[in-house]
């Protein structure tokens, strides 16, 4: 007894907070965050800091950095916690740190939680006070914590693609690199084919003792912020939240955008020590919290109400046409008309395959003639319920791929008042091949609700969006305005009817059935490692494939890699030649003949689909480099992956090789 009082006056006297379950205690006089897990300590900031100068005295020390817009300076200046005038106390839910800045007249409650095996950090909405003569821009949290010093062991964990570990021992010619959340936007710009940051997790490994870093609230509309050596010589990474976004109008003058939402900011930081103080224990974290906070179903729970998910089927896309021309009249280029869909699936059921057929370029008007997607079909009505009755006879299962993010100027439902809007009121045109424009994601909703009733009528399996799991977007119409939360909720609720996605991007992750195109790699961004982040966190939850064989660019490399990462195979295939097609805008079907690619495609549908495919119901436990260039992925039941992408054999298995070691449950 005279020991805890002793131990409470100590807190005192130092001026500190301590909510005692966790080991979480805040030191009021140097803004420091120190968590205790038994012989562990995690700090907001390097307690070996040595003063360089006020600046990085105070952002290094800081566990809250504000950025907000100076008028007469016409751009954004920073504030630090560390500066700021704070309190702090404690109740018996979290320790309350009360900031005021008072040269820009802002104040806001920071609360952190002690839930026993994480700590939450959350600035509520109805804290944040602010002058709107000085307008935020955004608040990034504690961006040092468990910082780790240039030549440390330990690395940073970011979910670039499918991941990405930046090690303390690589050297940059820059400080800070940020990378937006859910896609990178500019309000007046917009790059769907970029490979996005897609989850909403990362994490600091230093030594046995990390975190994971879970953004719970607030994740449509922030980025990630990496500090890099050797600019202040630590590696850190920290969730930088936005409420307003800098853009250009047309003058290239730069002004700032409204603030459009009144959503709290939270982040979850789990502590991982030991053995789970790696990129697995970052990504198990996150599939933990989408398994039992967002009511995530597993695989295997799915296949039930969704048959086409079952691992024994194989996700074909059949590309049926294309216009020669953009003019509303061109004639469609047709490679796959019904009837030879027809002889396919005769084919496919002589090879013992079962399939998912995705008919891409079914429109009237052709692949990407007219957007949005629209009924009737090129090759006539009568011809997709005839096939989609054989489908059905032989096993098989019918989806459309369609287009509900482009709209066309040559689309006979073309308006301008449709299209996504930058903050100055003008139709966002994107640069890509079409040179279209953005379908507002509330208009979109209404036209693919209408779609998905007639296609459900007709009895199609599945529907597949194209681009919607690229990245949010935010529309600026005064008629239909949509900010990136808006833009999660539309899409999450097209996703889970839709059931197929293009991309990765884990909003609404929890009601997705079956990703395509998801990336297989990293951006290159920030220079790391891959991993297969993305992969920890959602294999055994979704169905999920690459690159198609046919399209791939190096054929041993990417299968290995489909192999490694737990991906299951596709192809995108037309019954004629693509030379058809070679004086049309679409270029990417260099080769797609069925008959060329049946035996390739029967192969890979043999080993990944029918031998692997009951690894689908299972998590990934473990991956990690055995040697160089060679991997070894780990699953819940036991069975272990390895892959050699090295020149060398490795304990006898042959360059370009792998093998397969079953669990004991199998």
């Amino acid at each position: 007894m005279r020991k805890s009082i002793l131990f409470v006056f100590i807190l005192l006297l130092i001026a500190s907070k301590v909510y005692a379950k966790l080991d979480i205690t805040y030191e009021v006089s140097k803004d420091l965050l120190i968590v205790r897990n038994d012989s562990y300590t995690m700090t907001s900031s390097p307690l070996d800091w040595r003063s360089v100068n006020d600046y990085w005295d105070s952002k290094i020390r800081s566990m809250f950095i504000v950025e907000y817009w100076d008028k007469e300076l016409g751009n954004s200046r920073l504030l630090f916690s560390y500066d700021a005038k704070r309190t702090s106390v404690s109740n018996k839910e979290s320790i309350d740190i009360n900031y005021k800045f008072s040269s820009i007249n802002l104040s806001f409650t920071a609360k952190l939680y002690n839930k026993g095996e994480y700590i939450e950090v959350t600035i509520p909405y109805k804290t944040f006070k602010e002058d709107l003569s000085f307008p935020v821009i955004s608040v990034t949290f504690l961006p040092y914590l468990n910082s780790g010093r240039v030549g440390e062991s330990g690395y940073l964990v970011i979910p670039d693609g499918c991941g990405t570990i930046v090690k303390f021992t690589k050297f940059f010619g820059v400080t800070t690199l940020e990378k937006q959340v859910y896609g990178d936007l500019t309000p007046s710009s917009y790059d769907i084919n970029q490979i996005p940051i897609t989850l909403p997790v990362f994490g600091c490994i230093k030594g046995n003792l990390g975190f994971a870093g879970i953004i719970t609230e607030g994740d449509a509309f922030s980025s990630l912020v990496m500090d890099m050596a050797p600019g202040n010589g630590y590696y850190s990474i920290g969730a930088k939240f936005y409420f307003r976004r800098i853009f250009e109008d047309i003058y290239r003058k730069k002004r700032i955008t409204p603030r459009r939402d009144n959503r709290d900011r939270t982040i979850r930081f789990y502590v991982l020590k030991d053995e789970s103080a790696n990129y697995v224990g970052v990504g198990k974290s996150y599939r933990e919290f989408l398994l039992k906070e967002r009511g995530a179903k597993t695989l295997k729970e799915k296949i039930p109400t969704y048959s086409y998910l079952d691992p024994n089927i194989i996700d074909i896309g059949i590309f049926m046409g294309v216009k020669k021309g953009f003019q509303l009249f061109d004639p469609v280029i047709s490679l796959t008309s019904f009837r030879e869909i027809s002889l396919i699936l005769d084919r496919l059921r002589d090879l013992g395959i079962r399939a998912n057929i995705i008919l891409a370029g079914w429109e009237k008007s052709g692949f990407e003639g007219e957007n949005p997607t629209t009924f009737p079909p090129f090759d006539g009505s009568r011809g997709l319920k005839l096939i989609l009755e054989r489908a059905k006879n032989l096993g098989h299962f019918i989806s459309l791929s369609v287009n509900f993010f482009d709209i066309y100027q040559n689309s006979r439902d073309f308006y301008r008042r449709l299209t996504l809007k930058s903050p100055v009121k003008l139709p966002l045109e994107q640069n890509t091949y079409r040179r279209g424009y953005i379908i507002c994601p509330q208009v979109a909703l209404t036209k693919f609700q209408r779609f998905y009733s007639e296609a459900k009528k007709i009895g199609v399996a599945g529907i597949e969006l194209r681009r919607l799991g690229r990245g949010l977007i935010e529309c600026f119409d005064d008629d239909h305005p949509v900010d990136r939360f808006d833009c999660a909720g539309i899409y999450t609720k097209m996703i889970s009817s839709a059931g197929i996605v293009e991309g990765g991007c884990g909003y609404g992750v929890y009601s997705v059935n079956n990703f395509v195109s998801v990336p297989s790699k990293s951006s290159g961004f920030f220079g790391g490692d891959s991993v297969p982040l993305w992969q920890i966190v959602l294999h055994g939850i979704v169905r999920y494939s690459f690159e198609p064989i046919n399209l791939r660019r190096d054929f041993d490399y990417e299968f290995l890699k489909t192999l490694e990462y737990g991906a299951l195979p596709t192809a995108i295939l037309t019954y004629r030649s693509p030379i058809l097609i070679r004086d049309t805008f679409y270029k990417d079907l260099f080769s797609s003949r069925f008959l060329d690619w049946q035996n390739d495609l029967k192969r890979e549908y043999e080993l990944l689909n029918r031998i692997l495919g009951y690894l689908q119901y299972h998590f990934i436990t473990d991956h990690r480099e055995l040697s160089r260039y060679v991997y070894q992925t780990t699953y819940s039941d036991g069975t272990r992956v390895i892959v050699n992408y090295s020149n060398k054999e490795f304990n006898g298995i042959k360059p370009l090789g792998y093998r397969i070691i079953k669990g004991d449950n199998q």
